[in-house]
């Protein structure tokens, strides 16, 4: 598809736009989900994990193949049926009355978030120019944190006030409207991939990036799957304060630092967010008070500034256009097993001893994460970043 220098087009806006509506609807049920459960439900930690985390999971299974939908037939189709899928499944939470039931709507919205993400997430490239799809990225990802900022309050006030079953619906019809703003999404790309399509359930481009990726949010599931609880153990009243923070640091660093992906480059963007993230989640282990959860949740937001843009932006550089859609869901597949995986592990570690051990064992996860991440990836960025734009990858 033809590229401009100019960024923040009408049609890249729209997109956002559906982002933020779609996003805004699945963060106000971030701090209502677990305390549902664990109150709500009776469930143990475990549980709570499992509720979070079968959502990434079912969203992982589908995101390739979501991604090889994308390329053939459109991003169009990807963000409205997705959008769809999720906006039902959310609004039907309000009929779950045991812990299986909310396990399997969760399942279903995960697909349907497979669809919309890989969708619109591909959207933003297509309309981005070559040298600054890091940006791009920064920018696409305000849209997630800024409903970060707002919705958990926000979700958490709209269940004290009215009831449980208001946010379910609430952030369902949020999800149905962006499938209707979703309308202005690109189609299919200009050279789609032949009959055969990619042979390969994970693009290879793929690969490397999100095994890194993998590994450094690991521990950044646990500080999502478990901070309400948390906040609320150390006394904080309105739990969804805790995602406030930690949203408006990675606004603001977003907006400030959007091109510093660009100019760093994935190995050292990636190494800064994750020894970021050791030291959130280390002060959520030790510093058990209402100043600790704060400070924990703004340093973790440093982490997660930069890490998926970084290495997202390395993603889209290496693969063909004809099947970036196929890459960016297979990519953003890793990201769904960390959010899967991480939060039942660390429940099983949080009910086996305490959930403050259960932050300590995810920031030695992001230790493992750091150090391996310049093997994993370091010879990938000078030579896809140099063949792709030349002597400005230099920069």
């Amino acid at each position: 598809m033809p590229h401009t220098s100019r960024l923040l087009t009408p049609r890249f806006l729209l997109i956002c736009m559906v982002s933020s509506l779609y996003f805004m609807g699945l963060n106000l049920t971030l701090s209502v989900l677990p305390l549902f459960v664990k109150e709500g439900l009776g469930g143990t930690s475990t549980q709570v994990g499992l509720a979070v985390g079968s959502f990434g999971v079912a969203a992982a299974i589908v995101r390739p193949v979501a991604g090889s939908i994308g390329d053939r037939r459109g991003r169009r189709t990807l963000i409205m049926g997705g959008a769809l899928i999720a906006g039902l499944a959310t609004a039907m939470l309000s009929l779950a009355g045991s812990i299986p039931a909310v396990i399997a709507m969760r399942m279903l919205a995960g697909f349907g978030e497979a669809g919309l993400f890989v969708g619109a997430a591909t959207a933003i490239q297509d309309l981005s120019p070559h040298d600054r799809r890091g940006e791009a990225a920064s920018y696409f990802s305000l849209t997630i944190y800024g409903s970060v900022a707002l919705g958990p309050p926000l979700g958490e006030a709209v269940a004290n006030h009215w009831s449980t079953d208001t946010t379910w619906l609430l952030a369902g019809a949020l999800a149905v409207s962006a499938a209707l703003v979703g309308s202005a999404a690109p189609g299919a790309p200009s050279e789609p991939p032949g009959r055969a399509g990619p042979k390969k359930f994970v693009h290879p481009a793929a690969y490397r990036p999100g095994m890194v990726m993998f590994l450094g949010l690991l521990g950044y599931t646990s500080f999502l799957a478990f901070a309400a609880l948390h906040a609320e153990e150390v006394g904080i009243s309105n739990t969804g304060t805790v995602f406030t923070v930690f949203a408006v640091v990675v606004l603001v660093l977003r907006i400030v630092g959007a091109r510093l992906p660009d100019r760093l480059g994935p190995i050292l963007t990636t190494r800064i967010s994750l020894s970021f993230g050791i030291v959130g989640l280390l002060l959520l282990w030790a510093w058990r008070a209402p100043t600790g959860v704060y400070v924990g949740a703004g340093t973790i937001a440093v982490a997660q500034t930069f890490l998926f843009p970084a290495l997202f932006a390395l993603v889209v550089d290496t693969a063909p256009e004809a099947e970036r859609s196929h890459a960016i869901g297979s990519f953003s597949m890793f990201f769904d097993l960390a959010f899967g995986i991480g939060g039942p592990l660390i429940g099983v570690v949080a009910d086996a001893t305490d959930r403050p051990t259960g932050f300590l064992v995810a920031a030695a996860i992001t230790a493992v994460a750091l150090a391996s991440s310049g093997r994993i990836i370091g010879d990938v960025e000078p030579t896809i970043r140099f063949a792709e734009v030349g002597p400005r990858s230099r920069r």
